[in-house]
């Protein structure tokens, strides 16, 4: 299975990385970064893409194929442009170039990395960082908008983790459902990645239960 990855180079991307190279299904991963990754796997091609705006034929060449995309770019403090554009411009460049070269009845799935206080609701009064919240909650509602135009051919699912850690927090008894260890989140994102899910919005409860369960296993 060929799968495009983007943020390699961050925390939760790193980490994603690192479980797509330990999953034996998963034959080719292709790293959308601007700079050279330091990992080196037979697995693992990276394309340095200077502009997550534009996606030019020789780039898409390289994507043709693939039959998952893991969105992790950008961070809880980035703005419009990394958010918004960025996505929808890859988003969009796959639904219009790459459905075509599945075959097989097979769709591609998008998993986009959001976070759980991202609000959908964009009529919602939001007092507390309201601005960043309803817009990755529009970047959601746009995300599973491409399923519903291509419902044969792609499939949309949001990732919604809480706060992400390394490893088990000290404070872990008393903020049960408040936090997702990376390593869980990776397995989460993968496993939705190879596998899809019955529910479009993976909330923070769902990752962490399916991330366990995807360490359990030895494949």
């Amino acid at each position: 299975m060929k799968v495009i990855l983007s943020g390699a180079t961050g925390f939760i991307g790193g980490n994603v990385l690192k479980r797509l190279l330990a999953v034996p299904s998963i034959t080719l991963i292709v790293a959308l970064s601007r700079r050279p990754l330091q990992t080196s796997d037979p697995k693992l091609k990276v394309v340095i893409h200077k502009d997550f705006l534009k996606y030019d034929d020789e780039t898409l060449a390289q994507l043709q194929g693939a039959q998952a995309c893991i969105w992790c770019l950008g961070k809880a403090t980035s703005g419009k442009e990394v958010h918004m554009d960025y996505t929808m411009a890859a988003a969009n460049a796959f639904e219009d170039k790459l459905l075509g070269h599945l075959g097989g009845g097979r769709k591609l799935k998008f998993v986009y990395l959001s976070g759980a206080l991202a609000e959908k609701d964009q009529d919602k009064t939001v007092w507390l960082l309201g601005g960043a919240r309803k817009l990755r909650g529009e970047v959601e509602n746009k995300v599973l908008a491409i399923q519903t135009q291509h419902p044969d051919h792609w499939q949309s699912f949001v990732a919604r983790p809480a706060y992400v850690t390394v490893g088990e927090p000290i404070l872990r008894f008393v903020m049960p459902g408040s936090y997702i260890p990376v390593e869980e989140l990776a397995a989460a994102l993968v496993d939705t990645a190879v596998n899809g899910s019955e529910t479009e919005r993976l909330e923070n409860v769902d990752l962490r239960r399916r991330g366990r369960a995807a360490l359990a296993t030895k494949s």
